[in-house]
């Protein structure tokens, strides 16, 4: 407003002393005073300019203000985001332009608690509302660079087995991890939390030796697949109002089979360690047995762990 009076008084003063200069330079005929009228003129003329200038930028922040008004008003409690073609609607005000009474907004520092997304398709109210989108555009792109990267690495015949086993394994994963969040019962998410970290255990096995994928074969193609399959149908059981005594024989029957299913992945996670720990005992006993004949040791030789020295003998 301040821009856009003072801009008015400064056309209308200089814009009449711009006049008077004129008319005087063309009516009074002596050189002198045409210098003098000529020399006033031109400070004024650009005075006028100016004014003209600041009345026209006063001009356009009053009509972003009003125009900003308009879309704040229609935002209600429940709604705080609109695409900007529903404020169009609304209001008959073209996108182009809401879009940049928008911009003007960031850049003026006008405080109508207004904010634009990132691709100028819609307008949000509230500071926490834009900070909602703010966390749902960085999770977005971490999404699009973790799939670029798995792409990447389905590409790669190096790396291509171990992530095909990745991505299935942890797909079966997060869906028996979903169920557990679901059913309220204690004793089966305590059964299937402990069946997410044995599970979990061995995938993380099997990414530092990708080596051993082929003995999980079974495992993927049958075992998890069918435990998807049981944990799913006791979501189904447990949903309904009315569960016959079969269905509660099922539900028990399942959970009993969870238990099963736990054991046996221990059993299994055990297993794949086996050709290690034979590999390294192997080679503690060579060594032991080598240190005795070339008389080293002058007893059995052993690992004396002394935790409060710090020593080893």
């Amino acid at each position: 407003m301040v821009r856009f009076v003072l801009g008015i008084i400064g056309m209308v003063g200089f814009g009449v002393a711009a006049i008077i200069c004129t008319i005087l330079f063309l009516v009074i005929p002596f050189a002198a005073a045409d210098r003098v009228f000529l020399s006033l003129l031109i400070p004024f003329a650009a005075a006028f300019v100016v004014s003209a200038f600041f009345m026209n930028a006063g001009a356009k922040r009053r009509g972003a203000i009003a125009r900003l008004g308009r879309y704040s008003a229609l935002f209600d409690m429940r709604r705080t985001v609109l695409n900007i073609e529903d404020i169009t609607a609304q209001t008959g005000i073209s996108p182009k332009q809401v879009r940049q009474d928008m911009r003007h907004a960031l850049e003026w520092r006008l405080h109508f608690d207004l904010y634009m997304d990132h691709g100028e398709k819609a307008i949000m109210r509230g500071r926490e509302t834009y900070r909602q989108y703010l966390e749902c555009e960085r999770l977005r792109k971490e999404k699009e660079t973790e799939e670029a990267a798995r792409q990447s690495r389905l590409s790669d015949p190096e790396t291509a087995t171990l992530e095909a086993f990745r991505v299935e394994g942890y797909a079966i994963l997060d869906k028996i991890r979903a169920a557990n969040v679901v059913l309220p019962g204690e004793e089966i998410s305590s059964k299937l939390s402990k069946l997410e970290r044995t599970t979990k255990r061995i995938f993380d096995h099997i990414e530092k030796h990708p080596g051993k994928i082929p003995e999980t074969r079974r495992l993927m193609n049958y075992h998890l697949p069918t435990t998807l399959k049981l944990v799913e149908r006791y979501c189904q059981y447990d949903i309904m109002e009315y569960q016959p005594e079969n269905v509660v024989k099922a539900k028990a029957e399942i959970e009993n089979a969870l238990e099963t299913v736990d054991v046996a992945f221990g059993n299994f996670l055990e297993s794949l360690f086996h050709e290690d720990t034979l590999d390294i005992t192997t080679d503690a006993e060579v060594l032991k047995q080598m240190l005795e004949q070339e008389g080293l040791t002058g007893k059995p030789f052993e690992f004396i762990a002394d935790q409060e020295k710090g020593e080893k003998t």
